[in-house]
């Protein structure tokens, strides 16, 4: 009988095992985005890289990512060799501003054009924490806050 229970117990031991290596997530880094090749949908607009404060932030262009479009907005991912991972936020509204927010970190934080606010986590937002009321996560690594046109500065 002591056999058979030690048996039992011990494919128990290896079915949870397997089962929880199954369930366990990769975990996600900003070199996941990055190495994905670069599509024409990812390259900055035009007005944006051949601006001059741009070509101060010494952006690599061939790094830039779009991470999402939603309700009218872009949102960009470029590196920077002076200052790290940037998230740029485009209105799609002439004549579409933007603006940008850098950091060395896998963390940014910031607020758009038009009222839009960002925050991008490049190892992935918790799946089980939702977003704040009024914010959308179009995309695991970025959560954004668009006012409704009525809403708009």
């Amino acid at each position: 009988m002591k056999s058979r229970m030690g048996a039992l117990c011990a494919s128990l031991l290896v079915v949870v095992g397997v089962v929880a290596c199954g369930e366990a997530e990769p975990i996600q880094n900003e070199d996941d985005i990055y190495q994905r090749a670069q599509m024409p949908d990812d390259v900055l607009p035009s007005h944006i890289a051949n601006r001059a404060d741009a070509q101060d932030q010494d952006w690599d262009e061939k790094s830039s990512r779009l991470l999402a479009s939603h309700a009218g907005h872009q949102f960009f991912l470029v590196r920077s060799a002076a200052q790290g991972n940037c998230l740029v936020t485009v209105d799609q509204a002439p004549p579409q501003p933007w603006v940008a927010a850098c950091s060395p970190s896998n963390r940014i934080g910031m607020s758009g054009p038009a009222g839009v606010r960002a925050e991008l986590d490049l190892e992935g937002f918790d799946d089980d924490v939702p977003p704040l009321e009024g914010w959308s996560r179009p995309v695991p690594e970025l959560q954004v806050l668009v006012p409704n046109g009525s809403d708009r500065p």
